[in-house]
């Protein structure tokens, strides 16, 4: 991205953007993905083809989904929405759990989880087990679920 005359945004490497006159172009990548936000089509169309000369990629068009998270747009109003729906249902499946129900409150104010209540000591693969939906939970939390967060967080 340096090479394109970006400048990273933050010490992640993952953001760049580009100033062009009063055009701006933001990149962000993870792994083999990539979203471009752009105040120009032109800058925007500019870059896929400057970048198209070294890289194999595609133009996805208007984003509606990256990294698990579903993005809806009200244009009217102004309004983007994020959702990970189908990734919370998807996790639940995975761990099968698809026929639970959500409840209005994760757990009782003021509730503490200590290693004593737990009736038994894990075998390896259970373990790994709830370590991956502890992450998967976590995932959720950061991104669109931070009602979640303080529960996620006790369990972990």
């Amino acid at each position: 991205m340096l090479a394109y005359s970006f400048k990273p945004i933050g010490p992640d490497g993952v953001m760049f953007r580009l100033d062009s006159g009063q055009e701006k172009l933001i990149v962000s990548l993870y792994v083999d993905d990539g979203v471009c936000a752009s105040s120009s089509d032109d800058l925007y169309h500019t870059f896929l083809a400057d970048i198209s000369k070294q890289y194999t990629l595609s133009d996805s068009g208007h984003l509606s989904f990256y990294l698990w998270v579903t993005i809806d747009y009200d244009k009217e109003k102004g309004i983007a929405t994020l959702s990970q729906e189908s990734y919370i249902n998807t996790l639940l499946e995975r761990f099968s759990m698809g026929d639970a129900h959500p409840v209005p409150t994760l757990s009782e104010p003021g509730t503490r989880l200590l290693k004593l209540m737990c009736p038994e000591v894990l075998n390896a693969e259970d373990t790994r087990l709830y370590q991956q939906m502890i992450g998967g939970l976590m995932y959720a939390s950061v991104l669109t679920s931070p009602d979640i967060s303080f529960a996620v967080n006790q369990c972990a």
